[in-house]
């Protein structure tokens, strides 16, 4: 039998830029019909919103509360939104990319609109270039979008390439095998698969949080798979048999591929994590096992499509560095925008409100 722990918080993605654009998980922030409660920040760019999860988050840590810390891929730097599971709480910017309007208001959820402490006259009085930057920042995240989807097709393209090569015997036995051996643990009550962003595409390039996968993990699986077509069938049956086995498994999705493959799994009660390790993520650490998934792969068939491989290769890289020029292009709009709105606002007011809503918000009475 393997010890079952306490999960842990860490660092995660719950939206991400995506070939089919902006990609939400922002309906994993809470369950109502299990008594979470949701509040919904609402407010422009530069109001206080992340600030004040970042304070919250803080509080909550050292009242001895796991705590989710949900980052945005479009500015990493600011946090979209806060998990604290142990008082079925949640926390989230609801603004666009990532609207979010109550579904059982009063009951669920709350909104709190930073609105109340913004001089909305002193951004009327800068009305045009408000306007403009808020267009421009809209065309250049359409733009990425755009490359994103070019290099989403190429891919796509090498998925289906390589598929044809596959072993689907030789690979399927294995992957039983590995979740039979990781998962032999049962636990009562009901499985359950949540979904997390471990990586995306942002300002900063391709950002990986490695420190929550290797956080919450003591012992790793790496498999080693320049294509990500034979580590998501073996993510897919691993995720399957640990929910069965009624334990609580995080799927982490491709950003290129997010409806149809995951790219990591981790079994926080086992401490166990398999990853999926290329040239966007290595994974150089610790390993309990690597995986050379190439083994599932007809040698042959590899070698005859090698030069359309690498082409493709070249292409995919070259969009998404692209794409990436155009998130950064965002970002400094993006930061232009919010100084208007820094100016607008009462931070003094915000912050005298904070120091009370915060406390208050734990003890469950706002």
């Amino acid at each position: 039998m393997q010890a079952i722990r306490e999960s842990t918080g860490g660092s995660w993605f719950l939206g991400a830029n995506t070939p089919g654009g902006f990609y939400s998980l922002f309906s994993e922030l809470y369950e109502p019909e299990e008594g979470w409660r949701l509040v919904i920040i609402k407010g422009g760019p530069g109001t206080g919103k992340s600030s004040l999860m970042k304070r919250l988050a803080s509080a909550a840590e050292d009242g001895g509360h796991v705590c989710e810390r949900i980052y945005c891929s479009s500015d990493p730097d600011s946090l979209d939104g806060v998990i604290l599971p142990q008082l079925k709480l949640s926390v989230a910017d609801g603004t666009s990319p990532h609207v979010l309007e109550p579904r059982f208001p009063g009951v669920s959820e709350t909104i709190l609109d930073l609105g109340r402490f913004r001089d909305d006259a002193a951004l009327r009085a800068h009305r045009e270039e408000i306007i403009s930057l808020t267009k421009a920042n809209a065309q250049a995240h359409k733009e990425c979008a755009g490359f994103l989807k070019a290099a989403g097709s190429v891919k796509n393209e090498t998925s289906l390439l390589v598929s044809e090569a596959l072993e689907p015997a030789k690979l399927k036995r294995f992957a039983y095998r590995l979740a039979e051996n990781l998962c032999s643990t049962l636990v009562s009550g009901e499985g359950r698969l949540k979904r997390r962003f471990l990586s995306a595409a942002t300002p900063q390039g391709i950002l990986v949080f490695y420190d929550s996968f290797f956080g919450a993990c003591e012992r790793v699986i790496v498999l080693e798979d320049a294509f990500g077509v034979a580590s998501a069938k073996i993510l897919a049956v691993l995720a399957e048999t640990a929910v069965h086995a009624g334990l609580e498994a995080i799927a982490c999705p491709c950003p290129m591929q997010p409806e149809g493959r995951t790219e990591h799994l981790l079994l926080p009660a086992l401490g166990i994590g398999v990853c999926t390790s290329n040239r966007f993520h290595p994974f150089p650490q610790r390993a309990e096992k690597k995986v050379n998934c190439a083994k599932f792969f007809r040698e042959d068939e590899i070698k005859r499509i090698r030069n359309r491989l690498l082409f493709n290769r070249k292409a995919e890289g070259e969009l998404l560095d692209a794409a990436l020029a155009k998130l950064r292009e965002a970002k400094r709009l993006h930061d232009a925008l919010e100084r208007y709105y820094i100016r607008a606002m009462d931070f003094s007011a915000l912050n005298a409100f904070a120091a009370g809503w915060i406390p208050a918000l734990l003890e469950g009475n706002a």
